[in-house]
């Protein structure tokens, strides 16, 4: 019967033990954790950064493309009326490839800021809130006061 009893005693002082330091494991584990988040969001941002980059060398071609074509067409004589034509051309163009442009970018945008709040929000749920970490603190001083009484 002593036996039993000497076995039970050390997972009792085990998961006291275990409950005093939950709220300490979690504090010394925060750092590691912001840090994971903090590389998470970084990650995010330089990939968003490079789709921007990617729309901008896009944009960028394609326009250089066109004022190729305009050029070359410039270069034989034209009437008024085909030159008029001609700049309003570039002008439709111009503001298309603006239109859509700007666009890519805003989506581009959206997409990094939806990353990085969807990666907070993970972490943000899986983190406990302070009534659960005042309620661990609480166990703990209370598993710290019931050991420390006489027996």
């Amino acid at each position: 019967m002593t036996s039993k009893t000497r076995s039970s005693t050390p997972s009792t002082s085990l998961e006291t033990g275990n409950a005093m330091l939950a709220p300490m494991n979690y504090l010394a584990d925060l750092p590691r954790k912001q840090l994971a988040l903090m590389t998470q969001s970084a990650s995010a941002l330089f990939r968003g950064s490079e789709a921007m980059r990617k729309i901008q060398q896009q944009a960028a071609h394609r326009a250089a493309l066109h004022q190729d074509e305009v050029r070359e067409r410039l270069r034989t004589p034209c009437d008024l009326s085909e030159l008029l034509m001609i700049q309003g051309e570039l002008v439709r163009f111009n503001l298309q490839e603006a239109a859509q442009y700007w666009q890519q970018l805003t989506d581009a945008a959206l997409k990094v800021q939806a990353d990085v709040v969807s990666q907070v929000a993970e972490d943000a749920q899986a983190e406990p809130t302070l009534d659960s970490l005042q309620r661990a603190f609480q166990a703990s001083l209370a598993a710290g006061t019931s050991s420390t009484a006489p027996h």
